[in-house]
């Protein structure tokens, strides 16, 4: 270590700098506890571009993409210099492997929406590790000709004509950004163009952010960045309480500590007396909040008496808690307790929202089981993906005018098809739309895909470019393997039974775990695919699901309440077997408080709960040796035999 050292951090991981001049900058891990990088900190925040070496010790696994990412961030891109730990080769290999199949992935889809044939499928672990730098090569090679054509046809238009299409999707095709594409956008510019910072500071002598702890992390660290060499001043409003996703910037103290000008807001608008009490124990900063009263449109302020409300604990026992690995029948035992407590909670507020954990569970109680467990069984961010997916093949347009229909507003209605190419003229036109729109919302036998291809036909929807491409993508993936003899034959083996590597090895010349995972992959993509497009996965199931997406159904996730006033809320304190979270926490008189599971479950159950402006409850079913601290914690805990 060097001899003068400054350390910017003090929570077990730090960054040393060596002499005034930052010639060289020591950081001792890459993700700090709180999972921001400390790379990242030291120059975005330190302001260290300048620095000529860069020395990062790094004891478990980071991408290349992500070295390469903070790279970027100098002056000079090869001061990065990361040193690993014997112990993290094995999982970094593993891990590269998975970055260069992604990057594969969307090379392939770029592609053919560009040239619509197919590329040879992804090398495999034991190839690629054969050669790395080889199979790199090709790809970049590959993205460079797909780049070089995408560019040709990005310069033969106007630029003048580039926007924002207020989707999560850029369009190449007609020069729009979606809102990711654009965050992503202007931190690459920032970082690229220093004038740039300095034109935002000469046009703008304050910049205000709300709800900032949502706010994409690289575009507070920019915006801090420019504030600090400038006299702009930025402005953060928000909670960082309530910051419950991992792409948000968070708590803002992480990044600047003590140059920050904190003012407290205590004031609540929303909630009753009752609630907010409730709540505030919750809080991990040590603020009170307090009953605020609004005033009205007429002027009127509210009075006292209108903001009182009631919050309620409601418990049963249950001698053991289920595991993921535990019997059907003990789950719907245990299931059944819960339902309980939500049926006697419900004696209380008939009309209240029922926030619970977990998309799976919200699924089988919304109607939309068999559509999540299509994605379930691919994929492991289940409810991003299943968004996004349906969205890119527009089942969820095509469920927003039938959701259009069914509550009647038929100006948005006509207004949405007529932008597709569907003509109306006549008294006639409208009543043939509109039996039409019958036809297909209560016909129930009616598939998902079959839906979406009436609906099409009809001049409902206009099939985008992208969602051709990408249906012709996956149908001809499935293609591709359908006369693959060795992939007939890893089917047929895995199908009866041998869906582990230990056990098919034997049985087939598949020669590493590694191996095995990519021919897996494959079989859950055909499944994917082959159960999307069946006759069996029915329209109803997208229709619920795009309601529950409008928080127009009973049962809510917690997460997708971020934001809402709801008069009545029940919350269900339970993780359905999600390890993520830990709510015991709550009444465990040994939770520790830097643990980012007790963090993430405190601030997940306070954003539940203070979305109920006039009643709460809270359900929990217990086992028998977590009554005590629990009744301790919540006293108020009324027991449900």
């Amino acid at each position: 270590m060097p001899k003068e050292q400054r350390k910017f951090a003090d929570d077990g991981w730090a960054i040393w700098v060596d002499g005034e001049d930052m010639s060289t900058v020591y950081i001792n891990d890459w993700i700090n506890p709180k999972g921001k990088s400390y790379v990242d900190i030291a120059v975005r925040i330190l302001g260290v571009k300048a620095c000529k070496f860069l020395h990062v010790y790094v004891p478990f696994c980071v991408s290349r993409d992500e070295i390469e990412d903070v790279s970027l961030l100098f002056n000079d891109t090869k001061v990065l210099n990361a040193v690993f730990s014997a112990a993290c080769i094995v999982d970094y290999k593993k891990n590269e492997h998975e970055r260069y199949k992604k990057a594969y992935e969307k090379y392939a889809d770029k592609h053919y929406q560009t040239t619509h044939e197919s590329v040879v499928k992804v090398a495999g672990k034991r190839d690629y590790d054969k050669d790395p730098d080889a199979f790199n090569k090709l790809l970049n090679d590959g993205i460079k000709i797909i780049n070089n054509k995408i560019g040709e046809d990005i310069a033969s238009k106007d630029y003048s004509t580039i926007g924002y299409n207020d989707t999560s999707f850029d369009n190449l095709k007609d020069l729009t950004f979606g809102h990711d594409g654009l965050l992503r956008v202007f931190n690459l510019l920032i970082n690229k163009y220093p004038l740039l910072s300095k034109m935002i500071a000469d046009r703008y002598d304050y910049i205000f952010i709300d709800e900032y702890q949502d706010t994409n992390a690289d575009i507070v660290c920019d915006l801090i960045q420019v504030s600090r060499n400038s006299e702009l001043t930025l402005c953060l409003f928000g909670d960082s309480m309530q910051s419950i996703y991992s792409d948000g910037v968070g708590n803002v103290d992480d990044y600047i500590g003590d140059s920050l000008i904190s003012i407290s807001k205590p004031d609540n608008y929303r909630c009753a007396y009752e609630i907010i009490n409730f709540v505030n124990p919750l809080r991990l900063d040590g603020l009170k909040q307090e009953v605020a009263f609004k005033t009205n449109a007429r002027g009127e302020i509210e009075t006292e008496e209108s903001r009182h409300g009631f919050a309620k604990v409601l418990y049963s026992i249950s001698e053991q808690k289920p595991t993921s690995h535990s019997s059907e029948e003990e789950k719907a035992a245990y299931q059944s307790k819960i339902d309980a407590l939500i049926t006697k909670a419900k004696e209380y507020c008939s009309t209240a929202k029922i926030l619970m954990l977990t998309n799976k569970a919200i699924a089988e109680k919304n109607h939309f089981k068999k559509l999540y467990k299509v994605f379930d069984d691919r994929y492991l961010d289940v409810g991003e993906q299943m968004e996004k997916y349906l969205s890119s093949i527009q089942v969820l347009e095509f469920c927003d005018i039938c959701n259009a229909y069914l509550r009647g507003e038929y100006n948005a209605l006509i207004k949405s098809i007529q932008s597709n190419g569907y003509a109306i003229r006549s008294l006639s036109d409208k009543t043939a739309i509109s039996d039409l729109m019958a036809s297909i919302v209560v016909n129930h036998d009616l598939s998902m895909w079959q839906a979406i291809e009436l609906a099409a036909e009809k001049k409902l929807i206009k099939f985008s470019d992208s969602c051709i491409n990408k249906i012709e993508r996956e149908r001809a993936f499935v293609e591709q393997y359908r006369t693959d003899e060795f992939y007939k034959k890893f089917k047929e083996l895995y199908l009866a039974g041998n869906n582990t590597y230990p056990r098919i090895k034997d049985m087939i010349d598949i020669p590493s775990e590694d191996v095995f995972d990519d021919w897996e992959s494959i079989y859950k993509r055909e499944c994917f695919i082959n159960e999307l497009l069946s006759p069996d996965l029915k329209f109803v199931e997208a229709l619920n699901y795009s309601k529950y997406l409008a928080e127009e159904t009973e049962y809510i996730t917690m997460h997708k309440t971020k934001g809402s006033s709801i008069q009545n809320v029940i919350v269900v304190m339970d993780e359905f077997f999600w390890n993520e979270y830990k709510f015991s926490s709550l009444y465990s008189p040994e939770s520790d408080t830097n643990n980012n599971r007790v963090i993430n479950s405190k601030k997940l159950i306070y954003v539940a709960c203070s979305r109920a402006i006039t009643g709460l409850i809270c359900v929990k079913v217990l086992t028998p040796n977590e009554v005590e601290p629990f009744k301790t914690t919540f006293p108020q805990a009324e027991e449900i035999l």
